[in-house]
């Protein structure tokens, strides 16, 4: 599905209602008297900042009817934005109360009321927790597996102790049916994370595959052949992505993202990967016979239409190409494609030699762009820039659609190049996954 604006206003309309609901049942009714201004804010400021951390989980749920709007990039930036969003909400909540009423100091006075006082301690905490290892997990060297487990955690911990509050409280929520009503909308909310962790893996138990290969590839990287066992081959798009659990089991905490790097005409499906990470490292050490759990397909990513391709890839990036292109040959896809791959030296370069087989297969214009290219090099060098991208750009631009995925930097720069070289943004897709 394509980008558009009227399936972005929708989305947007529908998110503002579900995040007015719960400040909607609170003015339901008869309305308390009136107090200050700034604590009527602060008050509000709470509302909206619990019902954005409550939407989280909706936004954060891989429900495959969300991404396709808007593209899986867009939803982790949209997350990641809105949780800081929901983050200063919620903490000048208590703060605008404070200063504009001292006495509200007593809510964390443990010599008042001690469970009280210890959970809203403790919620404080675990905001800033979940803001501050989100935002600079790699900074503080925090595996995945540990970050998912403490955010998952963390974030049900928020909006429980968060809609207790409330109710407590009751300044707006005194009638049962208001209490009830709020239950009524975060206790499903905040089951999509256990949904997600606990059901979800539940549900595909049977559903179990094996790895057959394990083969090292150019520049570091693995490819991982997978088949099913006792079930058909999940059935994906090229340029999609799965959710991968290696073990005897799909309960468990590791559980990553990877792009099919396979068409989905092949018998089996294939992952590759660099070794730098916690998981992928231990890859080349996967032995056949192994078992994996899927979940997906997910993503956006895809081609659309009978439009052209244009791509610009970096590293590892070029593994939801390479399902495009493997694609394309086996379908016998007259479209045109145009690669421009971006690597630091010639001998990390990931599927070189199957590049330039499938260009003889296919309508492929491969351009190799190196870093730090060697001796002789006579093909493009330096970085990915608005003067390269330009110098290869299609004499018609909007017969193509614009595919971006590796490092962000790289992704920053080509997309900022390509809106300023007049291609629609309707036209351009980005993906990072910088969340493993």
């Amino acid at each position: 599905m394509r980008y558009s604006l009227k399936n972005g206003f929708f989305w947007l309309f529908i998110y503002i209602l579900l995040g007015l609901i719960p400040m909607g049942i609170a003015v339901a009714g008869e309305i308390p008297e009136f107090r200050s201004f700034w604590i009527e804010f602060g008050v509000a400021l709470g509302f909206v900042g619990l019902s954005l951390f409550a939407l989280q989980f909706l936004y954060s749920g891989r429900f495959k009817w969300i991404a396709p709007r808007f593209g899986k990039d867009n939803i982790i930036n949209f997350h990641r934005e809105i949780g800081i969003t929901a983050f200063f909400l919620v903490m000048a909540h208590p703060v605008i109360l404070i200063l504009a009423q001292p006495e509200f100091l007593a809510y964390f006075d443990p010599t008042v009321n001690f469970m009280r006082a210890m959970a809203l301690s403790f919620v404080t905490v675990a905001i800033l927790l979940i803001t501050v290892t989100s935002i600079w997990r790699i900074t503080f060297k925090l595996q995945y597996e540990h970050w998912r487990l403490i955010h998952g955690v963390l974030a049900i911990a928020i909006v429980f102790i968060g809609v207790v509050h409330a109710m407590q409280v009751s300044h707006y929520l005194e009638p049962l049916w208001k209490k009830i009503a709020i239950a009524a909308v975060m206790v499903p909310a905040m089951y999509l994370t256990i949904h997600t962790r606990l059901v979800r893996p539940w549900q595909n138990k049977n559903r179990p595959y094996t790895i057959t290969d394990v083969k090292e590839e150019v520049g570091n990287c693995w490819t991982l052949s997978i088949k099913p066992v006792g079930h058909e081959k999940m059935d994906y798009l090229p340029g999609q992505f799965a959710w991968i659990t290696i073990g005897p089991t799909p309960f468990s905490l590791q559980q990553h993202p990877f792009t099919f790097s396979s068409s989905p005409r092949e018998p089996e499906i294939k992952f590759t990967a660099t070794d730098d990470g916690d998981f992928t490292s231990t890859w080349k050490d996967i032995k056949p016979g192994t078992k994996v759990w899927l979940e997906g397909p997910f993503g956006s990513f895809t081609p659309k239409d009978d439009s052209h391709l244009f791509l610009i890839m970096g590293g590892i990036g070029i593994t939801p190409a390479m399902s495009m292109l493997r694609t394309m040959r086996e379908d016998n896809d007259p479209r045109k494609a145009i690669l421009i791959y971006a690597n630091k030296e010639w001998k990390d370069v990931t599927f070189k030699n199957e590049l330039e087989e499938l260009s003889k297969s296919i309508d492929l214009n491969v351009i190799h762009v190196l870093e730090e290219p060697p001796d002789g090099w006579d093909g493009e060098s330096g970085l990915v820039s608005k003067d390269l991208i330009e110098k290869y750009l299609p004499d018609m631009p909007n017969e193509f659609m614009y595919y971006l995925c590796g490092p962000e930097p790289m992704m920053d720069i080509a997309g900022i190049a390509l809106y300023d070289l007049n291609i629609k943004w309707k036209r351009i897709y980005m993906e990072r996954f910088q969340i493993v």
